[in-house]
């Protein structure tokens, strides 16, 4: 018997979602792909379906909701003498992260967190607020506490992979910047400021090698081993939600207990042994904190 085929709807796209455990009245980021239903359905779908995966997500959630994506861009100073980076605008510099996140930014109403290289954008009742404290001119780190990132957690909002996987998990990051893990580094961004470009410092920017950006790496073993989050398909999409809290709580811990969980421990690759060398310097007696409640 053939296999019959995922019909892409809205309805169906909401059921699913829901089933996974999104629901009315929450704060999630979205990290997604664009295989979420089968090519020939998504071709003839309205903006070859990214507006019913808007529509379903915004239905799940309600009005009071709020849809978050990130939207990095190209704005870093190239190294080296080479061609210019784009420059940084919040209203014009388009992401380098995907055309879902693209047509986020071209949705009425969505704001924008004014960091030149990681921003965030988003749609929704407590968009705006969510964007909040995370500009260049008051000097917000990559990944700053007061900015999305936080605010995701102190919402209790949730993370959403949608066809994606660890790899995209920017939530790690945001673990990197909070511990002020040693490794992470300075960079120099282009930034438009009255009309003129000008050289801006950029703070906790998370260059460098990362054995999470592979598939399989150690925490994302450790992750699924712990099982913390609900999986599922929607439309065709693996997919996995998960609280925010949970998560960087239980990366948090895990860098206590591995500070190179999320590093490569290739003795060949020179970076990676700095980092992880630096990382069991400062987690050996470390006492953050990153809760507020």
């Amino acid at each position: 018997m053939a296999k019959q085929e995922y019909t892409f709807t809205v309805e169906a796209m909401a059921a699913d979602l829901r089933s996974l455990g999104l629901e009315q009245g929450d704060t999630v980021v979205m990290h997604s792909n664009a295989s979420v239903g089968p090519a020939r359905q998504m071709v003839k779908a309205p903006d070859t379906g990214m507006r019913w995966v808007l529509d379903a997500l915004l239905e799940v959630i309600g009005p009071e909701g709020t849809l978050a994506v990130p939207t990095f861009t190209k704005c870093f100073k190239p190294r080296g003498g080479g061609p210019s980076g784009e420059v940084w605008n919040p209203e014009k510099t388009p992401s380098r992260v995907g055309s879902l996140t693209n047509y986020v930014l071209k949705q009425p109403g969505r704001s924008r967190s004014d960091h030149p290289t990681h921003p965030m954008a988003a749609i929704g009742a407590r968009a705006e607020e969510f964007c909040a404290g995370h500009s260049w001119r008051d000097g917000a780190s990559t990944f700053d506490r007061g900015g999305p990132w936080g605010k995701l957690v102190d919402w209790d909002g949730k993370i959403l992979w949608l066809g994606t996987d660890m790899r995209t998990q920017t939530a790690v990051h945001a673990v990197e910047d909070w511990m002020q893990l040693p490794y992470m580094s300075t960079c120099v961004a282009l930034v438009e400021d009255n009309g003129e470009t000008r050289e801006i410092e950029v703070t906790m920017s998370p260059a460098g090698h990362r054995d999470f950006y592979k598939q399989d790496s150690k925490v994302a073993k450790a992750w699924d081993a712990a099982g913390l989050y609900t999986k599922g398909k929607v439309c065709k999409a693996d997919s996995q939600l998960m609280s925010a809290r949970t998560f960087i709580d239980w990366l948090w811990n895990k860098h206590i207990e591995d500070p190179a969980i999320i590093l490569d421990d290739d003795p060949e690759h020179q970076w990676s042994v700095k980092a992880i060398r630096m990382n069991k310097e400062h987690l050996a007696n470390f006492k953050g904190e990153w809760k507020t409640w």
